[in-house]
């Protein structure tokens, strides 16, 4: 029964970072065992130099199968040589330039920290056109950004800086009236709290009925008011008007 589900995408190798622990302790066990009287003894720790960073590429998965480097390890594999024991990376170019097609050379090397691996694709033995490159750290290879991938990062992070910015602005920004026009926000202070005096109670009892006693005044002079007699008022004197039959 087939399934149809379609398979899953390559990784992205700009986001890979590579390292083979079993193959640097076989490279650290390999210089002990047989040591190479022509090159210094590297350091167990880092074992990686000019003569084997190449085979240690070939662990990673930036490496091609299909490339001419892999064609001349099965021919030393086949002469009996151990992986990691054939021909150093100098040796490898030179002998790259009887093939035309993809290859991968090593073109800077500062052992054991810092190695620079460049893909290419030869066309004729003077002849290489740069496709791709990969630098070697603390034995942990890594592929370099192309241009096109650190301008369109740097401008999705320019882009994205803006628009925080610009949101942040659109919230603090002033309100538009049509009749005040722009206007900013402004905070009202609150209003200060009252304070409560304490007030003697005898003195509270004497002014209660200094009060009692100003009402009752009061209310006795409106008993006492006089109120006209409205029959009494003058009446307005009517106009009489001349009729002519």
């Amino acid at each position: 029964m087939t399934s149809n589900t379609a398979p899953d995408p390559p990784p992205n190798l700009l986001h890979v970072q590579f390292k083979n622990p079993e193959y640097l302790s076989y490279l650290s066990h390999l210089h002990i065992v047989q040591p190479d009287p022509s090159h210094p003894a590297p350091d167990p720790a880092h074992p990686l130099t000019e003569s084997n960073v190449m085979s240690y590429f070939a662990t990673s998965p930036f490496f091609d199968r299909r490339s001419n480097n892999e064609q001349i390890r099965m021919q030393n594999i086949a002469n009996g040589l151990a992986p990691g024991m054939g021909m150093g990376a100098r040796q490898e170019e030179t002998e790259l330039r009887r093939f035309t097609g993809l290859e991968y050379v090593l073109v800077h090397a500062r052992p054991p920290a810092c190695f620079v691996v460049q893909k290419r694709w030869r066309s004729s033995p003077s002849e290489a056109t740069p496709l791709a490159a990969y630098y070697i750290i603390n034995d942990s290879i890594y592929q370099a950004p192309d241009l096109y991938s650190v301008l369109a990062t740097r401008l999705q992070s320019t882009v994205y800086g803006l628009k925080s910015s610009l949101s942040t602005q659109r919230r603090a920004r002033p309100s538009f009236d049509p009749r005040r026009g722009h206007h900013g926000r402004f905070i009202v202070p609150d209003p200060a709290p009252t304070t409560t005096s304490t007030a003697n109670p005898t003195n509270s009892h004497q002014t209660d009925t200094h009060d009692d006693t100003a009402l009752e005044e009061e209310a006795d002079d409106d008993d006492e008011i006089d109120f006209e007699d409205v029959a009494a008022q003058p009446t307005v004197p009517v106009a009489k008007r001349a009729r002519f039959d």
